[in-house]
């Protein structure tokens, strides 16, 4: 991911070295740059940077008033103030600023800037995705959507019986009814193998809520009749034998 940069400090020498330090990473990319406030939020609303390094002292406004109105945004940047004054480092942090970094800068400090972003980038990232796979989790440990009819239906998967494919249709039997699926049967294994369902064969998925009994058959596989349907046996495949053996301990 590259992270846009907007440098706002109203010394051009300044700015002009930021850019130099910021030039050698290859995941940065300095998006604009100003010398005043005003024209540097202006900035921030259209570039949508990623970071702003800003100066606290500006000829037109106080950077401070600045960094105020560029968080105002629903994804506001990491501000980081650039400064020669540290009597403005509470009151930056106040303003949560991801850093406070003193002139005359050094590469070091600049280094430690850009690792502490890409640690929050990298933590927020995480988090959202921890919650994406949560909710996912959730909704498929409660309710599957099928179709019957031209309708839509949600089922609960406790009631499903097993899953089957017929020439790519896929076929969910539940103890209600037989339904229709738009999820292959990857995509249902993936939602499913989490509570109680495993995959038996290239065809089939079955919940092991519902199998009464294991027969075996010709070359070491398995046949399972299915609780509450009669004449009904799901193959096991050689594919799938380790795994099927594996979670039921035969």
């Amino acid at each position: 991911m590259v992270l846009k940069v907007l440098i706002v400090d109203d010394e051009k020498y300044i700015r002009d070295e930021l850019k130099c330090f910021l030039n050698e990473y290859d995941d940065i990319e300095i998006c604009g740059e100003s010398g005043e406030g005003e024209e540097a939020i202006e900035l921030a609303k259209s570039l949508k940077p990623d970071i702003v390094f800003l100066d606290i002292h500006l000829h037109d406004i106080s950077g401070m008033l600045v960094a105020e109105k560029m968080l105002e945004v629903d994804t506001p940047p990491y501000i980081v103030f650039a400064t020669a004054y540290d009597e403005y480092a509470i009151q930056g942090f106040q303003l949560n600023a991801v850093d406070y970094i003193l002139k005359p800068f050094l590469e070091e400090r600049i280094k430690l800037t850009i690792e502490r972003i890409r640690k929050n980038i990298q933590l927020i990232r995480h988090n959202k995705k921890s919650n994406e796979v949560l909710e996912n989790k959730k909704i498929s440990l409660d309710k599957l959507c099928v179709k019957q009819n031209n309708k839509l239906i949600l089922v609960d998967t406790s009631c499903i019986q097993y899953i089957q494919s017929i020439n790519n249709i896929i076929i969910v039997n539940t103890i209600d009814g037989v339904y229709n699926s738009n999820y292959s049967l990857k995509e249902l294994e993936d939602r499913l193998k989490k509570i109680k369902f495993i995959r038996t064969h290239k065809s089939y998925i079955i919940n092991l809520d519902f199998i009464d009994e294991i027969i075996p058959w010709f070359n070491y596989t398995y046949k399972i009749k299915v609780k509450g349907i009669k004449d009904c046996e799901i193959p096991v495949s050689r594919n799938y034998m380790k795994k099927f053996k594996g979670i039921l301990g035969l």
